[in-house]
This record gives structure tokens, sequence and C-alpha cells, in this order.
């Protein structure tokens, strides 16, 4: 018993730790950012907390006004909204994934 213990806290840590977000698509338009990202290494439970969108050109951070998560068959769809924004260049994401901390690049 103690090894299966053991065994399923190892699963749940491999898991959070292969969180890999996938940028699907970003879009600037209707007064606000939009940017959605897959992940399907997300298993049952999957939790997005301290979205950041970090543009580089000002360093400014800009905290997410909407985050949206859903998981069908293993496969997380999140759909993060921000305020509106007239300039980019090379932005990415800081985020928290299952109280992991991780950043990826938005597709543009």
């Amino acid at each position: 018993m103690k090894n299966l213990i053991i065994t399923l806290i190892l699963a749940a840590i491999s898991m959070v730790t292969n969180a890999k977000p996938h940028c699907q698509g970003f879009s600037n338009y209707n007064d606000k950012v939009t940017i959605v990202f897959t992940d399907d290494k997300a298993g049952k439970s999957y939790t997005v907390s301290d979205v950041k969108l970090i543009p580089s050109w000002n360093g400014k951070e800009y905290k997410a006004t909407s985050v949206n998560v859903s998981v069908n068959n293993g496969v997380a769809t999140v759909t993060l909204t921000f305020e509106h924004l007239t300039q980019f260049s090379n932005p990415k994401v800081e985020l928290k994934i299952n109280g992991k901390k991780t950043t990826f690049k938005v597709c543009q």
C-alpha cells in the first residue's frame, strides 16, 4: 500500500513538471488582447493562476483580466484575456500551472 501511495504521488508530480503550454492563437481585437493555449499533459486537474503578459519592449507586466480553463480528455484549453495594448514585440506570458511557475512565448 505504501508503494502505491508513493507511485501516485510521483505520478502527480510528474504531471505537474511536464506541463507544457503551446500557444494556439493571439488576437488584439475588440479592445482586448486574447491568447489561447493548450497543454496536452493536463491530466484531470489543471489550475492557472498569477497570469501576466510581458511585452519585451517596455518591461511592464499586464495582469490577466480573465482566465478560462477547460479540460477534455487530458488536454487543457486556456483562454487568457488582457486589457487592449497597442504595441507588441515578442511578448511572453508568465503564469503558474498547478502552482508551478512557467513562461511561454506568445504566437503572433
